[in-house]
């Protein structure tokens, strides 16, 4: 009975861990993942919303404005003047002071304004909506970004989970030499030279097996965090069973008309349109700091009342308020400015000059970069045939040899060759199918602008 205890208790343990773990099964399904957990993603979202609630403040400033004010004064020392005493009957030549004001003053009013022309406020409209574009496009360059690096990193991790499993193969082919040559120099078939050297061998395949172990567990804690989930796990993958789903097709077609890649558009790619929406806005930039020489009109109104009392008693409302009203315009026109205006329209139009330098610039960089995937992804594609044939023909000559040596036929040196062999041909086979992958869904991914 306490078996059975135990046993369901361990089934519900390990099923309640299964559960937790996000298991997913392609490429695809890790890059979705990481667009809707990655904390950079997220982050970068909220910023762009932060850039369309600039839009709206900036707007604001165009719009009239009104404001309430309110100001209590107390005159501690009020001011006083000397006026001739002749006016108030006195002598000529005396003076009589007078003090002007009450101690108390309390004034409530509004204000309001208008902009009826301002080109520099305007402008500011249009920077603020492109820098609302940019932050857009930053998110969705980093998307892609996280994309391409959330690829490799599956790749990476999936890769290095195949060479664990190889590597725990070649582990048990040399224990089983190194398990034959103990016997013969039990039996003193074998010197010692040659023990040792079987040994060394296992050795260096278990050093090589603990490091796949710690290269997996390094790409899986990355790919964790591209992912932005701690409880994700990828599927194992057979790399046999990729190449019986079939692969990409070669990416070495030119689109018809043009002499240039598929993906040089900057209408298409984030990267290219963020650097198109940089140029835009150091060309918006310009044109404000050329209207800030411009006049500026705007309408104005003021009204308040004011009390004033010897005594503080403003709730006292037998007493007067004693109000005050105005409505203008006010026409402002720069004359001199100490040559700040000049300076600022060239430094605005270099900045543009700049810009528009860095989109070229990465238009040719994105055409290389891709032209290079091209030919990466091309060129993998047709060695992996070979590869994939080198890489049977040595895991089969791997079997032979194992017989071959248990039966006393060949020698150490020679089952150390093929071993070596098998090995150069898993690595390349492998590395080629990684090429493969990665470069295909990065192409992939670009072609899909």
């Amino acid at each position: 009975m306490k078996k059975l205890i135990l046993l369901y208790l361990f089934i519900l343990s390990v099923s309640h861990f299964l559960v937790g773990q996000t298991l997913i099964k392609d490429v695809n399904e890790a890059i979705e993942l990481a667009k809707n957990h990655n904390l950079d993603l997220q982050i970068s979202r909220q910023n762009a919303q932060i850039q369309s609630w600039n839009v709206t403040a900036v707007k604001g400033a165009r719009l009239p404005q009104l404001k309430f004010t309110t100001a209590l004064d107390y005159n501690f020392l009020l001011p006083t003047q000397l006026i001739p005493a002749q006016f108030f009957g006195g002598k000529e030549g005396e003076f009589r002071s007078i003090q002007f004001g009450v101690p108390y003053n309390l004034t409530a009013g509004m204000e309001g304004n208008m902009p009826l022309w301002n080109a520099g406020l305007k402008q500011e409209v249009e920077i603020a909506k492109t820098n609302q574009k940019i932050g857009d496009l930053q998110t969705l360059v980093l998307q892609d970004d996280i994309s391409t690096q959330v690829a490799r990193l599956y790749f990476a991790t999936i890769f290095t989970q195949i060479y664990l499993d190889i590597t725990k193969q070649n582990l048990a082919n040399v224990d089983t030499i190194a398990h034959i040559t103990h016997e013969r120099k039990e039996k003193g078939l074998i010197d010692q030279l040659e023990f040792n050297r079987v040994r060394s061998t296992r050795l260096a395949v278990e050093d090589i097996l603990h490091q796949n172990e710690m290269a997996y567990q390094k790409n899986l804690n990355q790919l964790r965090l591209a992912v932005g989930d701690s409880t994700f796990k990828a599927s194992p993958l057979n790399p046999l069973s990729i190449l019986e789903r079939g692969l990409l097709p070669p990416f070495s077609k030119m689109e018809k008309g043009r002499g240039r890649s598929v993906v040089t558009d900057e209408v298409a790619v984030p990267r290219l349109q963020l650097r198109a929406a940089q140029f835009s806005l150091a060309q918006e930039q310009l044109k404000k700091e050329q209207k800030l020489k411009l006049p500026i009109l705007s309408a104005y109104t003021r009204y308040s009342e004011q009390a004033q009392r010897n005594k503080f008693n403003f709730l006292n409302f037998n007493e007067k308020w004693f109000g005050i009203g105005v409505a203008g315009l006010r026409f402002e026109a720069p004359i001199y400015s100490g040559h700040i205006r000049e300076s600022g329209i060239a430094r605005a139009r270099v900045n543009a000059d700049i810009a528009q330098m860095q989109l070229e610039n990465d238009r040719r960089k994105y055409d290389s970069e891709t032209r290079d995937l091209r030919i990466t992804y091309n060129e993998a594609v047709n060695s992996l045939k070979i590869n994939r044939e080198a890489y049977q023909l040595s895991e089969e000559n791997m079997k032979l040899v194992l017989i071959k040596y248990k039966g006393g036929i060949l020698g150490y040196d020679q089952y150390l060759n093929v071993l070596n062999e098998t090995l150069n041909a898993q690595n390349k086979y492998l590395r080629t199918l990684a090429d493969v992958l990665i470069n295909g869904k990065l192409l992939e991914i670009r072609n899909s602008y």
